[in-house]
């Protein structure tokens, strides 16, 4: 496929679907930085370069966006290699199979999926450069390597004090065969692993010099600015470069996929002259969309008798009493990452270079092959620092304008989106319709509880080939399993096809479902007239470090001791992205629907914690967008488009609202590693209801929080 103005935005989503064809799931950190005027740094895999000097390189191969990935992933090889962490230097890898996610073999970064998928591989990489050092050495001192250990950069004879540096035995390190298992260090061992390490991308984004995407200087370098047809599914019907073609600085007005750009010396001159150009867009067959009319799609749906996809059976018997019954709602929501889409691209006879900032290396180097019908060798991307990614940046958008661009006027192009373009061409979050009944059996426990949910995919961009015409398993993460010990629970799915763009945002599909089952487990509760968090313990009674999470939550949050008058507390509890997690909200509720927030507590037990300051951070900043996504944010559309475009309408979480936060670490004894990046905000949303029920005795059903008329305190 190559870049025309007859691509449209359809055509080059097609472009990545087929892209992807093998996926599953689908610091300003240099680049390789040239030798010192001495010798190639010796590479003894391909993770770990080490200079003659002794200065040891390690590649980062998942994108920094604030959830510490470039501090602790390479800790985990520098660990075991025995490394002198000061001296250790951190790059960004290339767009190659090498870095793939070696789980799921495809090179990108989301889903929790960074420290589960690259621990053992980054184990095993630091190890065996560590024993091919160790035999180095050993050969130079004509001794047995087993009296040699590494440490701090060095290898030490233990028998006779002697060492050497790195340096001197790398290369005749990188000429011996790799050891096929290499043995690892002991957990009481680690030096690096298992404490706080001071997070190597911080001073770069202290002082400054970091680099994002909005930062990349290209010598020659122009800008363009872009405006999409407004409606989904919209084009460009006319439009005159001529009304434009003479204000200061413009170079060309060029067709895009999905729109129109400005390419002019300038952003600032690109903007205000794609302001002023004369263009006409059609609106297209989605111009009568609105959000009611997208909720009677959900509400047709669920009461649709035909078409349910049977995820876990329930069990068979004969009718019971109705217990409980009720429905949930997750609204549309947009990534708002701080830093809007943005991309630089060149195009040579020489190939393409992309400066991106990019969730996705693999997917962008394809769909650019196949927009400039290049072959990978000959497409480099440069993946920078994110200003926020959440799951959006794993699309390729943004990086398909600059390309079309930097082809089309024959220099690099910066494209930078405005925040009404971003959030008005986003791939949304979508709204998710649960229904949940419970029956009772003869001693009036709980016998069955029958969920339905009404989804639209959510991997459709990122994995097509995981999407069906009925399924997509990401809309059922959180239900497909369950840790309570409830006899029966029967879950059917049905996947809705709207025209809005729905695709991955932080927590998938967690963090509906979750909302839905802990609102649902809480009003059970109610209706047996128990604690909330007794009768959670009780029915998590099988899964012992489910018992101990719990435990530690009621301890901390002091649930046993009662609440001040007018306040209540609300709990849930999940396990997300393999890490068990729970929350309790603790606030009060205004006669006028003012919500004062006291106290957050949280628990987390992700299993084996390599890094207790990063952990820590990620729930409090999970918890931080999660009150967010359950009190103000929303996306919703009328005449085919979104209606809110920046954050004026589409409203986050302030620094004077954002309440005490504690977080507790919980060794629950499992040596696995869960996700902790996106886990955060799962729990503290149910939370938050639940604790409103217990402070007024309303139930809230449907988010966010404020179209029922609640705001939160300053």
């Amino acid at each position: 496929m190559t870049a025309s103005a007859d691509m449209t935005r359809r055509d080059w989503l097609k472009a990545s679907a087929i892209a992807g064809g093998g996926l599953v799931l689908a610091a300003h950190l240099p680049a390789w930085a040239a030798p010192r005027g001495g010798a190639e740094p010796a590479a003894l895999n391909a993770w770990l370069r080490i200079a003659g000097d002794g200065e040891v390189t390690i590649v980062v191969s998942q994108a920094e966006m604030g959830q510490g990935i470039a501090t602790t992933l390479p800790a985990v090889l520098a660990e075991e290699l025995g490394a002198d962490w000061p001296r250790v230097k951190l790059v960004t890898s290339p767009a190659h199979p090498d870095y793939r996610n070696p789980r799921l073999n495809w090179q990108f970064t989301g889903n929790s999926e960074s420290m589960s998928s690259f621990f053992e591989l980054m184990r095993k990489m630091g190890a065996s450069a560590r024993e091919m050092l160790i035999a180095a050495a050993a050969a130079r001192w004509q001794v047995a390597a087993a009296g040699c250990r590494a440490e701090k950069g060095r290898i030490v004879h233990a028998p006779t004090g002697r060492s050497v540096g790195f340096g001197a035995v790398a290369a005749a390190a990188a000429a011996l065969p790799p050891p096929q298992d290499p043995p690892l260090k002991p957990r009481s061992a680690w030096t690096l692993l298992g404490r706080s390490l001071p997070r190597v991308d911080n001073p770069a984004k202290i002082d400054g010099s970091a680099t994002f995407g909005v930062d990349v200087v290209v010598p020659g370098m122009v800008h363009a600015a872009v405006r999409a047809s407004p409606a989904f599914g919209g084009k460009v019907k006319r439009f005159d470069a001529t009304s434009v073609a003479k204000r200061p600085g413009v170079i060309a007005v060029v067709p895009i996929p999905d729109g129109i750009a400005v390419v002019a010396e300038t952003y600032w001159q690109a903007k205000t002259a794609l302001d002023a150009l004369d263009v006409e867009f059609e609106d297209g067959p989605q111009a009568q969309l609105g959000s009611d009319g997208l909720m009677r799609m959900y509400r047709d749906a669920m009461d649709a008798g035909a078409g349910w996809v049977p995820v876990r059976p329930g069990a068979a018997g004969a009718p019971r009493p109705l217990a409980l019954e009720a429905e949930y709602e997750s609204q549309f929501l947009a990534h708002a990452t701080m830093e809007p889409m943005n991309c630089t691209a060149s195009v040579t006879a020489d190939g393409c270079d992309v400066w991106a900032p990019t969730q996705g290396q693999e997917l962008a180097q394809i769909v650019v092959g196949k927009v400039l019908g290049l072959p990978a060798e000959k497409i480099r991307i440069h993946r920078t620092f994110l200003g926020g990614g959440f799951g959006r940046r794993l699309i390729a958008d943004f990086v398909v304008h600059a390309v079309v661009l930097a082809k089309a006027v024959g220099r690099p192009v910066k494209v930078l989106w405005t925040r009404e373009e971003d959030m008005g061409h986003d791939f949304y979050r979508p709204a998710v319709l649960h229904r949940l009944r419970a029956t009772r059996d003869d001693r009036g426990e709980i016998a069955e509880i029958a969920h339905r949910l009404v989804s639209p995919s959510i991997l459709q961009y990122v994995s097509p080939p995981s999407v069906t015409d009925t399924m997509d398993p990401s809309c059922l993460e959180g239900l497909a399993e369950t840790p309570y010990a409830v006899p029966s629970w029967k879950v059917d799915f049905k996947l809705l096809k709207i025209p809005v763009p729905t695709s991955v945002l932080r927590t998938t599909g967690y963090g509906p479902n979750i909302f839905a089952v802990e609102s649902f487990v809480d009003e059970l509760a109610a209706a047996q007239k128990e604690d909330p968090l007794r009768y959670r313990r009780k029915l998590l009674r099988d899964d012992p470090r489910a018992q101990k999470l719990i435990g530690a939550l009621a301890e901390r949050s002091g649930w046993e001791r009662p609440p001040a008058a007018g306040r209540g507390r609300g709990v849930a509890f999940s396990v997300a992205f393999g890490t068990y997690i729970g929350h309790v909200v603790e606030l009060s509720v205004s006669a006028d629907k003012v919500i004062r927030i006291q106290r957050i507590v949280a628990a987390v037990d992700p299993g084996l914690v390599l890094d207790p300051d990063i952990t820590a951070s990620s729930i409090e900043g999970g918890t931080a967008w999660g009150l967010s996504c359950a009190l103000l944010s929303q996306i919703t559309f009328d005449r085919g488009r979104a209606v809110q475009t920046n954050f004026h309408d589409y409203r986050v979480l302030r620094l004077p609202q954002m309440p005490p936060v504690e977080v507790h670490i919980v060794d629950g004894g499992a040596i696995s590693i869960g996700g902790v990046g996106e886990v955060g905000p799962v729990t503290v949303i149910p939370a938050l209801t639940n604790a409103i029920f217990a402070a007024t005795g309303a139930r809230i059903r449907s988010l966010p929080l404020a179209r029922h008329g609640y705001r939160l305190a300053t």
